[in-house]
């Protein structure tokens, strides 16, 4: 049984040598999907190239990406070629992108590289939410999102993991974060929401759901 796991940053380019990115350092996902390999299933990771994590000898298939839209063209094209029982998307995606960069004159900045002698406005804008496109190209996986969370409390990031679950039509969100506290929460459709301590805690729930599902 294959699994698909998506781990670590993205980034978008603000000009050719500059980048919009986060602290996603993409190690629950190697932890993951190491775990998943160890208990015999075949696991493909695709990891974010900024991630600080990384395995000299993994015991899965390695994938690399830069930004959004070249993770979604690398998850397609995955999707083409393997029938994946189970989608984890625990990559920390950018939630922006960069429309455009003027300076005080309203004059569009260089995409090469931009001047450090004035001062710019850049305009960003929602970048689309890829788990939400998930659903049809992986119509018969289990698929489970997550919801990182630093601000708010338990309350609010229950009510965005069903938010997150009902747009997407995922199976799963896992709740992590300051606002969730200690460990995880893997929440379902039925609102349903399980405690996990650990990584392992939940790729051991997971387990039990993929071979049910099979």
């Amino acid at each position: 049984m294959k699994i698909l796991i998506t781990c670590g940053p993205s980034f978008e380019p603000i000009d050719e040598v500059r980048r919009i990115t986060n602290f996603s350092t993409g190690r629950l996902g190697i932890q993951l999907s190491s775990f998943f390999s160890l208990s015999g299933f075949e696991v493909i990771c695709v990891l974010g190239s900024l991630s600080t994590v990384r395995l000299q000898n993994p015991p899965f298939k390695l994938y690399s990406f830069d930004t959004n839209d070249g993770l979604w063209d690398t998850i397609k094209g995955l999707a083409q070629e393997h029938c994946f029982k189970a989608v984890f998307h625990a990559a920390a995606l950018c939630d922006f992108q960069v429309k455009e960069i003027v300076d005080q004159h309203g004059k569009e900045a260089m995409k090469t590289k931009i001047a450090t002698d004035r001062e710019y406005w850049m305009r960003i804008v929602p970048a689309r939410k890829l788990l939400e496109n998930f659903r049809a190209i992986f119509p018969k996986a289990l698929l489970t999102g997550w919801k990182y969370e630093v601000s708010g409390n338990y309350e609010t990031l229950y009510k965005k993991g069903k938010q997150q679950i009902e747009r997407s039509g995922s199976d799963y969100c896992v709740l992590n974060g300051p606002a969730y506290g200690q460990g995880y929460g893997i929440l379902n459709k039925q609102g349903e929401l399980f405690h996990a301590s650990s990584v392992e805690n939940i790729g051991a729930f997971f387990i039990d759901k993929i071979i049910a599902s099979s």
